[in-house]
C-alpha cells in the first residue's frame, strides 16, 4: 500500500478528524506567516490582531483532530450480545434444532475441503422445508459468524445464489485447519 493510498483511507475512515486537522493547521500557519499562497487563492494576509487567536483556534483544532481520531466509536457498543458470546457457547446456547442440523451437515461435507456447498444441495436435502426457510437459516447461520458466503450466480429472477462454507473462526473454534 503506497503512501496516497494510506492517506485516501484515513480520509475515508476519518473524515472529520482530516477536516479538523487542515483546519488547524491552515490557522496556525495563517497565525506563522506574512502571508499564505494557497493554489486558487493567492496572497492571504492576516489581521496582526487576530494571529494569536489564529493560533490558539489553530492548535485546538489539531488537538481536536487527535482527540476524534482516537476516540472508539459510539457504533461499537451496539454489538448485540449474542455475538460477544464464543462461537460454541453460542452453537450450543443460540441455535434451534434446524439450524443445529444445517450447520452439522456443512461440518459433515467439508471435512476434507473448504470449496463450499451449494445453496440447490441444501434445498434437495432439506426439500421439507421451502426453500425460503432453507434460505433465511443459512443466512442466519452466516449473520451469527458460523458461515461464509460467495455469490455464485442469479436465478432467473434475478435472487443471488450462494456457496456456503464454515467460517474461518468457526473452523478454528471446532479445531479444525
Amino acid at each position: 500500500m503506497n503512501i496516497l493510498e494510506s492517506i485516501q483511507t484515513f480520509i475515508e475512515r476519518h473524515t472529520l478528524s482530516f477536516l479538523f486537522f487542515i483546519l488547524g493547521t491552515l490557522l496556525i500557519f495563517l497565525a506563522l506567516t506574512n502571508s499564505l499562497d494557497l493554489p486558487g487563492l493567492k496572497g492571504i494576509v492576516p489581521y496582526a490582531a487576530y494571529r494569536s487567536v489564529s493560533l490558539v483556534l489553530g492548535i485546538i483544532s489539531v488537538l481536536l483532530s487527535i482527540l476524534l481520531y482516537y476516540l472508539p466509536l459510539q457504533g461499537s457498543k451496539s454489538i448485540p450480545d449474542a455475538l460477544k458470546i464464543p462461537l460454541l457457547e453460542r452453537r450450543d446456547k443460540l441455535l434451534s434444532r434446524a439450524q443445529k442440523q444445517i450447520l452439522g451437515f456443512i461440518e459433515e461435507k467439508t471435512i476434507n475441503n473448504d470449496h463450499g456447498i451449494q445453496q440447490d444441495t441444501f434445498e434437495q436435502k432439506y426439500n421439507n422445508r421451502s426453500k425460503t426457510e432453507t434460505y433465511y437459516r443459512l443466512e442466519q447461520l452466516w449473520l451469527l459468524g458460523f458461515l461464509e458466503k460467495e455469490e455464485i450466480g442469479k436465478t432467473l429472477n434475478d435472487l443471488p445464489r450462494y456457496i456456503y462454507r464454515i467460517s474461518s473462526e468457526y473452523r478454528k473454534a471446532i479445531g479444525r485447519r
